[in-house]
């Protein structure tokens, strides 16, 4: 139940119409009764008002909406990493959305393969296996043949 079910669920265990809290509360009916659907936000002064004709606690009003905040706190170090992540142009937000995509991808497949038991290994998606250059075993070289000259892993100019 939110804030303004709770307000509205309240003024009438008070036995109260909108008309009599909102002349209480020194209001509009109108903005009473936008409080009451959620329209409209009341300002702290006149939630103490409420609170202390409606005889009730702030906890009580505002207990859906604490659960939700304690769900969005963060750690310190993720706030900072989030303020230097609002910093970057485009370019950078997306290098590191791809990045980040990328490593969480690595590492959930890597946490399924450890999982997996040694009859039923899950494989690496090929898309995250290491992309380097090494010497071509599929292809045949006649014996005797002199390939350094052709291995790119030897050459200074790659």
């Amino acid at each position: 139940m939110a804030f303004y079910d709770r307000l509205k669920e309240s003024r009438i265990k008070a036995g109260l119409t909108q008309e009599q809290l909102a002349e209480k509360l020194g209001v509009a009916k109108s903005t009473l009764s936008g409080y009451e659907s959620g329209n409209r936000e009341p300002t702290i002064a006149t939630i103490a008002k409420a609170l202390e004709i409606l005889n009730i606690d702030a906890n009580y009003l505002y207990q859906d909406e604490t659960k939700i905040l304690t769900e969005l706190v963060i750690s310190l170090d993720d706030k900072e990493l989030l303020e230097k992540y609002h910093l970057l142009d485009p370019h950078g937000r997306e290098m590191v959305d791809f990045t980040l995509e990328k490593e969480y991808e690595r590492s959930k497949a890597l946490a399924e393969r450890e999982k997996g038991s040694d009859d039923n290994i899950v494989e690496m998606p090929s898309h995250l296996d290491t992309n380097a250059a090494n010497a071509r075993i599929d292809i045949n070289i006649p014996e005797g043949t002199d390939t350094s000259d052709n291995d790119i892993m030897d050459d200074d100019d790659f």
